[in-house]
């Protein structure tokens, strides 16, 4: 590589290992806290020379990405967020958002939205002299974005050969992810137009939850006991009475047994004040466990805890899940 580059590189290499250490600071902890990946790197002093050849950069400051790091947002709704707090970790030099270059509808390329930032003032003063001129750039990337620039970028630009077949084929696969996003977006809409085929463990299963939503709606059932997830419930319900419902095609019929029984036994005038603590598929245990009821427990796993025998009555289980592991690493 030419020795000026070289030597450019090496004056503002310190400066990118300080950009690093305070972006991995600020950016891992909120991205691992909001379920996105964060990635980064410091282009290699190789890699800039190659680039420079391309004759595109006039001048060394026009260089904004000798430090990039990338976020991984599931969809584009989250790319806001991820915005709001870059500015206010950073101080924004210019945005390049998705789908703001022109190009023709028939082609498909990398289109990430693209954050250039330099640290604040205040995060200057604290490190290296001269770091606060350095541009860096922030790539908000969705999660089929990412795989897709990543895939493609060793299949096709780190070959021995310029091939367009591979340029074609990269192509395709972009027009394929964008597809894909554009249907995540409009999920709620486009699920509307898809022919529903009649499967009865799924209508079971949206029986349990309007069932139960109804019985907190109308103050039955304490609203501190609303599941974190509706769905995960209704699984847990439904195999519940799997496990004492042989019959595939009896299931349904035994789970809607289970909720009239259960709705009935609660709605009654005579019936106990609902427990505010536990979790509600504690409450339905402790209905299935009671005698002379449409359940049984007999073949169920359960997960027995003071909350099930103080609130609920269950102390006696058939089958008693097994804290193994955990008490012998207490008990050493």
């Amino acid at each position: 590589m030419p020795q000026s580059v070289s030597n450019a590189y090496s004056q503002v290499e310190p400066l990118l290992k300080g950009i690093s250490e305070y972006a991995e600071q600020t950016l891992r902890t909120y991205c691992d806290r909001s379920g996105y990946l964060f990635f980064d790197r410091i282009k290699k002093v190789e890699s800039l020379s190659e680039k420079l050849e391309g004759g595109r950069i006039a001048k060394w400051s026009d260089i904004d990405d000798l430090y990039a790091c990338t976020i991984v947002i599931p969809t584009a709704s989250h790319e806001p967020g991820v915005i709001r707090k870059l500015d206010a970790c950073f101080a924004r030099v210019a945005m390049r958002s998705r789908g703001t270059a022109k190009k023709a509808p028939e082609v498909f390329r990398f289109d990430t939205t693209r954050y250039y930032a330099r640290l604040s003032e205040n995060a200057a003063a604290e490190r290296v002299p001269g770091i606060g001129g350095v541009t860096f750039e922030v790539q908000i990337a969705t999660a089929f974005e990412y795989a897709w620039s990543t895939v493609t970028h060793d299949l096709v630009y780190k070959g021995d050969r310029v091939d367009w077949k591979k340029q074609r084929l990269a192509a395709q696969l972009k027009a394929a992810v964008e597809q894909i996003e554009m249907i995540i977006g409009a999920f709620d809409q486009v699920s509307g137009a898809v022919p529903e085929s009649e499967w009865p463990e799924i209508a079971a299963k949206d029986s349990i939850v309007a069932r139960f939503q109804e019985l907190i709606a109308d103050g039955v059932i304490a609203s501190n006991l609303t599941p974190v997830s509706w769905r995960r419930f209704a699984d847990n319900v439904f195999a519940l009475v799997a496990s004492y419902t042989s019959n595939n095609h009896a299931r349904p019929v035994a789970v809607d047994s289970l909720l009239t029984e259960f709705a009935t036994a609660w709605r009654q005038p005579g019936a106990p004040p609902c427990p505010e603590s536990g979790s509600l598929f504690q409450m339905v245990l402790g209905h299935v466990g009671k005698p002379d009821t449409v359940g049984s427990l007999d073949r169920y796993t359960v997960v027995n805890s003071v909350e099930m025998r103080d609130f609920y009555n269950l102390d006696n289980v058939c089958r008693e899940f097994e804290f193994d592991s955990a008490s012998h690493g207490l008990d050493g």
